[in-house]
């Protein structure tokens, strides 16, 4: 029997809100469709794990699926889209590490499963 475990894989992609706000960021989870907004890259990725992992329990509760592509243009964004900075994802990963101190197994391994990159702007 084999010990490599399957992940789920989770492109994310941080750009500038589209709602015009200046100074704060989207991730968006390209296979789920979901996204967060905060007015720093670290607050939107750690509000969008967080959204995502009630979208798993929901789902798991439920027998249902939360996955659904988003649409092209973001699968577009993302391929222009450049790994964070390696001291950006540290603290990314530092703050999801603390948000789950103390609680039960993450559904999501941050530095496993998720490919974050961000647009650079134009």
């Amino acid at each position: 029997m084999s010990s490599d475990t399957a992940y789920l894989k989770f492109p994310i992609i941080i750009y500038p809100s589209e709602d015009g706000e200046g100074g704060w960021f989207t991730a968006h989870c390209l296979s789920t469709d979901l996204l967060a907004d905060d007015d720093t890259v670290e607050g939107a990725v750690d509000g969008l794990l967080e959204t995502i992992e009630a979208g798993l329990e929901a789902a798991q509760k439920h027998n249902a699926n939360i996955f659904r592509e988003a649409p092209q243009k973001y699968w577009d964004m993302l391929a222009k889209a450049l790994p964070l900075a390696p001291e950006l994802m540290e603290r990314i990963i530092f703050n999801a590490n603390k948000r789950l101190a103390g609680n039960k197994r993450p559904l999501i391994d941050i530095e496993k499963t998720c490919d974050l990159r961000q647009l650079q702007p134009a």
